[in-house]
């Protein structure tokens, strides 16, 4: 029994001599916080928001008491509001959202994330980036407001794509940026790019130059529609023999290699270039010869 209590106050002796725990922080750590804690007020006392806010960043207040707990929380969202505000008067509003959102005034996060999209509606960094908030705070009903944004803005991008198809017969960057919008709306949306540029395609694959059926498989590959893709491909492989049978060699290798067919077209340039060469060299010896009948005629 002796032996029993003797040990029971060891024991206690040993855990009296270790650190303070008190919610998982040790007493060192719990100091450290409330010095840090100390130093943010002080800033704060000072003016010195954004140096009081970086104190705050690097204090972890799951070591605080209670009551400094407490402060720590609304200093944070207090001095949080006060930059973000400080920030929106100089219409810096990607910086006040950022203000809000770390700080958790969350109302004025969500309110100045729809005002970015108000002032520049066309912009698809902000209104993708709004879809991302809202989407992540399950806001179902801002969310399809941004939706149908985007489905507004792709569609003015269809617009723009008919007139630059009309004007030059291309429309790539037209085209992309409504498949871009349309990303953002639905996949069945997204499928009105892919038929304006299979469209598109089948337009330019009735024309048989090396230019069109270029920017035919360009908007198919858009539609990834493969088997017009090879179609094009099988075009220019035909329209390269055609081409080389009449001697034309560099519109040749021009289809041959639309039609992935680059060695043929490799091949046909070294062969003509042969064929350069021996003329050239033909040409050369028979200006030689009639230089020299031409100098026995005078004499010379």
């Amino acid at each position: 029994m002796k032996t029993t209590i003797l040990a029971f106050a060891a024991a206690c002796m040993l855990v009296t001599a270790l650190p303070t725990l008190a919610d998982g922080c040790a007493s060192g750590e719990e100091k450290t916080a409330a010095a840090q804690m100390k130093k943010a007020e002080d800033f704060d006392h000072a003016g010195k928001l954004k140096d009081a806010y970086a104190v705050l960043g690097k204090t972890d207040s799951m070591c605080l008491g209670r009551d400094a707990g407490k402060r720590y929380e609304s200093m944070r969202k207090r001095i949080g509001l006060q930059l973000g505000q400080q920030e929106e008067k100089q219409n810096r509003l990607g910086a006040a959202f950022d203000w809000y959102k770390t700080s958790g005034n969350d109302a004025e996060a969500d309110r100045v994330k729809m005002k970015q999209v108000s002032a520049t509606p066309r912009d698809r960094n902000i209104v993708s980036g709004a879809i991302d908030h809202f989407r992540f705070k399950d806001n179902n009903a801002r969310v399809a407001e941004l939706r149908q944004l985007a489905a507004k803005n792709a569609e003015l991008e269809l617009s723009s794509e008919e007139k630059a198809f009309a004007a030059r017969k291309e429309s790539f960057d037209e085209l992309g940026r409504a498949k871009d919008w349309f990303y953002y709306v639905s996949e069945a949306a997204a499928k009105k790019a892919r038929d304006r540029a299979e469209q598109r395609g089948d337009t330019l694959f009735r024309d048989d130059t090396v230019r069109s059926l270029e920017n035919a498989k360009h908007y198919f590959g858009i539609a990834d529609a493969r088997q017009k893709e090879k179609a094009v491909k099988d075009k220019a492989m035909r329209l390269g023999q055609e081409h080389e049978k009449k001697g034309e060699v560099s519109q040749a290798i021009s289809f041959y290699s639309l039609a992935d067919a680059s060695d043929k077209g490799n091949a046909l340039q070294k062969r003509a270039e042969a064929e350069h060469k021996k003329g050239e060299e033909k040409r050369q010896k028979k200006f030689s010869k009639d230089q020299g009948d031409l100098e026995k005629q005078l004499g010379l």
